[in-house]
């Protein structure tokens, strides 16, 4: 990919732009004057032929014939290339022509043209043709009718070339004298003009995992046409910082928790070998194994599933999707969660109202609910309730899942959806939970275009919702999802 400089392209297009000015200048001017010398020039062509056509005369004695007096020819306009004329009559009795005339050089003179331009001995002419003129000076007697005549006058062109070449050259030179300094000022303000461009791609090439410190200058700031790049630098920088601040914490979360699995089940096994046990002793310990490494697949899926929505969350894979019943997925959810919270005695509330539709997979609806279940069925107290409510407005449905369990912090409330973020900061161990839940149901949500927000009151209890677009009647609009369902890691199995 070939590279090329903004500066340059901005000087070379102001450069291109003043030179195109002066040639256009030049070009109108010389245009403007050619017309104006030639109107001038044929004025006074006309006017010596017609004080040519002035000097034909009938003698005072009333002799017949015309006379021409030539002494009163008026000087030519150029010394050395001199003016032609002729007059004649229309009687063919009378022609009267320069001294430099030759009788073959008005023989192509187009029939009816007023001006007529041709070249004599390589020098340009142009000539103007008086037609049907009278005879001024006249005497009694003369017969009637009157003759009438024909005058052709040329003179050379030269000096309108010559003049408008002098006004061209100096209009270009005026003109590059005036480029210059104007070029100078222009290459002075557009350096000037992308400094603050140049300080915030500085700032920029700066940025690194070691440095997100991104302040550009006052002067960067004050410009209107970087106030958008400005705001989406720091928009995408501060992504990007979260991002990696999350990834890294995500990193040694999963460590963590890999490890003290490991850590687990490495350490009853090494019980095991210790001394020689009864078969009972090992069974014991080979099924308290086989819970560590049960709990150690399941948090290898957990993490396996997170990744794998987020990556077709941000991909925006679509796919075709049936119109399912958001409460059928809810109760779905239920059923699952119903052993669990039996064991703990608490009772999980659902009153499905209307039916409300949206285009998802069924799987993945019921991942959220279960998820937000198991959250609140594990921090509830025993012989409390969880309820689930469902609230349609037409375009969007909330669904809310409520408990009345020890609240959040308002701390620690906005950051329940992060990944291994649980409620127990000693890791216990008593929930069986990894954290991963509302991270994946937050992940699953934003993959459907919804969202997903937690309110708490300490001693009251927890009230996580989900808004998610649904279907009007007869709509047939679809939402951007995960891919199909055999690729899904939410489907059952």
């Amino acid at each position: 990919m070939k590279r090329f400089s903004l500066k340059k392209r901005l000087i070379g297009a102001v450069i291109l732009s003043q030179l195109l000015l002066a040639l256009g200048l030049v070009i109108v001017a010389s245009w403007y004057a050619r017309y104006y010398l030639r109107s001038a020039f044929d004025v006074n062509l006309e006017g010596r032929a017609l004080s040519v056509a002035a000097l034909v005369y009938y003698p005072d004695d009333g002799r017949p014939g015309l006379l021409f007096d030539g002494s009163k020819i008026p000087p030519s306009s150029h010394v050395i290339h001199k003016d032609i004329y002729l007059v004649r009559s229309d009687h063919h009795d009378f022609e009267q022509h320069s001294a430099n005339y030759r009788s073959a050089l008005f023989d192509n003179i187009p029939n009816g043209a007023r001006y007529w331009e041709f070249q004599d001995q390589g020098e340009p002419y142009r000539a103007i043709i008086l037609r049907n003129v009278p005879i001024l000076d006249t005497e009694p007697g003369v017969p009637q009718p009157l003759p009438r005549l024909t005058v052709i006058y040329a003179a050379p062109t030269m000096d309108i070339g010559q003049r408008i070449t002098a006004l061209a050259a100096a209009i270009a030179f005026t003109s590059v004298v005036l480029v210059l300094p104007t070029v100078l000022l222009a290459i002075w303000s557009i350096r000037r003009t992308l400094t603050p461009l140049n300080e915030l791609a500085a700032q920029a090439k700066a940025i690194s995992v070691h440095n997100w410190e991104f302040q550009p200058s006052e002067k960067a700031k004050e410009a209107i046409e970087l106030e958008p790049l400005i705001g989406a630098i720091e928009t995408v920088l501060a992504g990007l910082q979260r991002a990696f601040t999350r990834q890294r914490e995500f990193l040694g979360d999963a460590a963590h928790e890999l490890k003290t699995s490991l850590a687990i089940l490495k350490s009853t096994m090494q019980s095991l070998m210790n001394r020689p046990r009864d078969v009972q002793e090992y069974r014991s310990g080979l099924e308290h194994m086989t819970e560590d490494s049960d709990r150690l697949e399941q948090l290898l899926n957990r993490m396996l599933r997170l990744a794998r929505v987020e990556q077709w969350a941000a991909d925006g894979i679509r796919r075709e999707l049936e119109a399912v019943d958001i409460a059928s997925t809810c109760e779905m959810a239920i059923a699952r969660i119903s052993e669990l919270a039996s064991s703990r005695d608490i009772k999980v509330e659902f009153a499905p109202g209307e039916v409300v539709l949206m285009r998802a997979d069924p799987a993945d609806l019921e991942l959220i609910w279960l998820n937000l279940l198991e959250n609140a069925v594990q921090y509830s107290p025993s012989g409390s309730s969880v309820r689930v409510l469902m609230e349609n407005d037409g375009d969007r449905v909330r669904v809310s899942v409520i408990d009345k369990g020890w609240g959040i912090p308002e701390a620690d409330l906005e950051h329940i959806f992060d990944r291994f973020r649980r409620g127990d900061p000693s890791r216990s161990r008593t929930t069986g939970g990894f954290g991963l839940g509302l991270a994946i149901a937050k992940s699953v949500v934003q993959a459907y275009k919804g969202s997903i927000h937690a309110q708490s009151t300490i001693g009251e209890g927890t009230r996580i919702s989900v808004v998610l677009p649904v279907l009007r009647p007869g709509s047939s609009s679809e939402v951007q999802a995960l891919p199909s369902n055999e690729d899904a890691p939410f489907a059952r199995r």
